[in-house]
């Protein structure tokens, strides 16, 4: 017996009509707050913890086809500010943190699975208890480096899902620091910005896991930043908000960075002003930034950016329904779109974690069938075409 499951729900359009565009969503469902973490799974994002004048253990999670926000289960870990999230497949992940005013530091790995709606404690970190510190996740692998533990830290760690145990990697290529940034893209991953010793630095690096090894980039923008926020997608990269220390200074200046040419571009500023302590991630061909705190106090506002194909009005947009079974998949996986309008020429490619197209198929009817054949174990992306016109994306992974 099959189980069929919705996998994302997402709302495209086939008309761009703007670009570069910010837009507000519904405002995060707990208190305002800053320090909190964030990550999603599949069409969904999860904001928890954080601080709005106490350490918080309270964790929601956002819609993004009904632009929605729900309580979850409570974060099972201690309350905690600066912690680091990210996720792996259908499992999110909160990690290390510590008390925002002079308590304890953490090295506790919590994984929350989607499914149930529940948390599991992990192997703890295989670096000191710390706050302050980043991370990301390339297929299976979570990392986790930098941070303060008493002292500004430049060590780097892999935590493997499948074995859950942690390896130390390469320490990170710059200065020890806090506040840094951290994303991925493919499978590289990259860390910058933050505050190293007693300044605000925008340096950036890139981190190869193939050769573990770390390479010097192009400086982030124009500003050296301190707790700005980050997210990528797209084959890009995007930094904004943060602060300049000390003073502080808090901006709402915002970069794209294209690892193709090492070039930083800026783009719109941030639709909620200045702030640094906020949350970034991204659901499919958007990113999302919420709370964060400047001088007048903390936020509880959500922005959605959109590189292309925004500025247009909720009853303009044609929704996608795209169901995905089974999703993690062993031999095949179904695929099945439904539209509120008819989808000319629809095409589906599968692309591994370096980009390169592996499958393709042609919608033959509402549904296709791809067989798992030499498919290797790991994450996927894939596109679904509709005149030459990317009109739905998400993930796949592969047992």
């Amino acid at each position: 017996m099959k189980i069929k499951l919705l996998f994302s729900f997402i709302l495209f359009s086939l008309f761009a009509k703007a670009q570069n565009v910010w837009t507000q969503k519904s405002n995060f469902g707990g208190t305002a707050r800053n320090l909190a973490v964030g990550f999603s799974i599949g069409s969904k994002g999860y904001i928890g913890t954080g601080s709005d004048g106490s350490d918080k253990q309270d964790f929601w999670e956002w819609n993004q086809a009904t632009d929605t926000w729900s309580q979850k289960a409570t974060f099972s870990g201690a309350a905690r500010t600066d912690a680091v999230g990210f996720s792996i497949g259908i499992k999110g992940y909160i990690g290390t943190g510590g008390a925002a005013f002079g308590g304890p530091y953490y090295n506790d790995l919590w994984e929350y699975n989607q499914g149930n709606n529940t948390w599991a404690q992990k192997a703890n970190f295989g670096g000191t208890a710390r706050f302050r510190a980043t991370g990301f996740s390339i297929g299976t692998k979570g990392y986790i480096g930098t941070g303060y533990d008493g002292s500004f830290k430049k060590d780097f760690w892999e935590w493997d899902q499948v074995t859950d145990s942690w390896t130390q990697r390469a320490s990170f290529g710059g200065a020890a620091r806090w506040d840094a940034i951290g994303f991925s893209i493919g499978t590289k991953g990259y860390i910058g910005c933050g505050y190293a010793s007693s300044i605000a630095v925008n340096d950036f690096w890139e981190w190869d896991q193939a050769s573990n090894s770390w390479t010097s980039k192009a400086n982030v923008g124009t500003n050296t930043l301190s707790a700005p926020a980050a997210f990528s997608f797209g084959g890009k990269g995007y930094v904004g908000t943060g602060a300049h220390d000390p003073g502080p200074t808090f901006f709402d200046a915002f970069w794209e960075y294209d690892p193709m040419t090492n070039v930083w571009t800026q783009r719109a500023n941030f639709g909620g002003g200045p702030r640094s302590d906020a949350v970034g991630f991204s659901i499919g061909s958007r990113g999302y930034i919420g709370t964060g705190a400047n001088s007048s106090g903390k936020f509880n506002d959500f922005w959605e950016y959109a590189a292309i194909n925004d500025g247009i009005k909720e009853e303009e947009k044609i929704k996608i329904e795209c169901n995905i079974f089974p999703n993690p998949f062993s031999e095949y996986i179904l695929l099945e779109i439904s539209s509120d309008v008819f989808l000319k020429d629809k095409q589906l490619k599968i692309f591994d974690l370096s980009g390169k197209e592996v499958r393709s198929a042609v919608f033959l009817q509402p549904q296709v069938i791809i067989e798992r054949e030499n498919l290797q174990s790991g994450v996927y992306f894939y596109e679904i075409i509709s005149e030459n016109k990317m009109i739905a994306s998400g993930k796949l992974i592969a047992e």
